[in-house]
């Protein structure tokens, strides 16, 4: 049963409400704005019926104060009023409210009005979780077509087998250690999976080359940043996709490539994923020598702090590497 709060300083027009809707709802009924906040800081209701005219709290205070409360801030409201002044009703429905009675009551008038507007609302909540539901679907289909993408193009190497999973799981970490919102972190996800797609248009002679690379065979590889970027330029669904690609081997003292950005002109995606390939570069097995030893990482990646590294986010990937939250790397995988 709809759980409704009347809030009227008048015990008549309270016994009024009651009479015309006792046994539909429930019903909880006070007779003042701050007896109504009181109320609604521990408990929920489905629809309040506020009187716009009471002393000390009016109902347009009481609708503000409770706006800010978690119990009341999207629960539907029914102003109440003998006030004929037309300015107060456009006032309170341009505040929000869902609707608005005159007293005094006529019962058929107040049940279609209460009726109408749960309705409603009940309408309102069905379409908001449908909406979920499928956001929540396009994303997980989004997240398997970039996996299985990324990992399509990482079976040119044995090697490097489930490298862009593995930076994308580390940069997730570090992304939630910072505060990042949950549609940032999901984004950078989707980045980090990508992140490396312009090795697509490396020839393979060049890709696992076995010894030391020359130097245009060097530039040749550098280049995946640009055609990494260049692919995927015209996804405007994820921000900064293009950036991950693009700017993950800049450095933070400007001595990276391709465009030699410095600090803050690295955009924050970049600058973490940065860090996780690096990590991962470190803690795998390559074709020309075997992972690095947990120490060594470690030395590595404090040498690189202000340097190769964002400092700010490099200290949480430490807090993170010496929590032991990272994990290394098993040569079966």
């Amino acid at each position: 049963m709809k759980r409704i709060l009347a809030v009227d300083d008048s015990t008549m027009n309270l016994k009024l409400v009651e009479n015309m809707i006792k046994g539909e709802y429930q019903l909880e009924l006070l007779g003042s704005g701050f007896d109504a906040l009181a109320y609604l800081e521990n408990n929920t209701v489905d629809l309040v019926l506020l009187d716009l005219l009471m002393p000390e709290m009016d109902g347009m205070e009481t609708y503000d104060r409770l706006r800010e409360l978690e119990n009341g801030k999207n629960v539907p409201v029914i102003f109440l009023t003998a006030d004929t002044d037309i300015e107060s009703e456009i006032t309170c429905l341009k505040k929000g409210a869902s609707d608005f009675v005159r007293k005094p009551f006529m019962p058929e008038v107040m049940r279609n009005r209460i009726r109408r507007v749960l309705e409603l609302d009940e309408l309102t909540h069905y379409l908001e979780r449908k909406v979920m539901e499928k956001t929540a679907q396009i994303e997980k289909m989004t997240f398997e077509t970039i996996a299985t993408i990324s990992s399509m193009l990482e079976a040119r190497d044995s090697y490097t087998k489930g490298h862009s999973v593995r930076v994308a799981e580390y940069s997730v970490m570090l992304a939630e250690r910072a505060g990042w919102r949950e549609q940032a972190i999901l984004n950078l996800q989707h980045i980090a999976l990508l992140h490396d797609i312009g090795k697509v248009g490396i020839p393979d002679h060049v890709l696992n080359k076995p010894g030391k690379l020359t130097e245009e065979e060097f530039a040749i590889i550098k280049s995946h940043t640009i055609i990494g970027a260049d692919i995927l330029k015209e996804i405007k669904s994820i921000p900064e996709i293009e950036a991950g690609a693009r700017y993950h081997h800049e450095r933070y003292n400007g001595t990276g490539y391709p465009c030699g950005l410095a600090a803050e002109e690295i955009p924050a995606v970049a600058r973490i994923i940065g860090i996780a390939d690096a990590f991962d570069a470190m803690n795998s097995k390559r074709i020309y020598r075997d992972s690095l030893s947990s120490e060594v990482i470690r030395k590595e990646l404090v040498n690189g702090k202000g340097t190769q590294f964002d400092p700010y986010f490099l200290d949480i990937f430490l807090q993170l590497f010496d929590e032991g939250k990272l994990r290394r790397r098993k040569e079966s995988e």
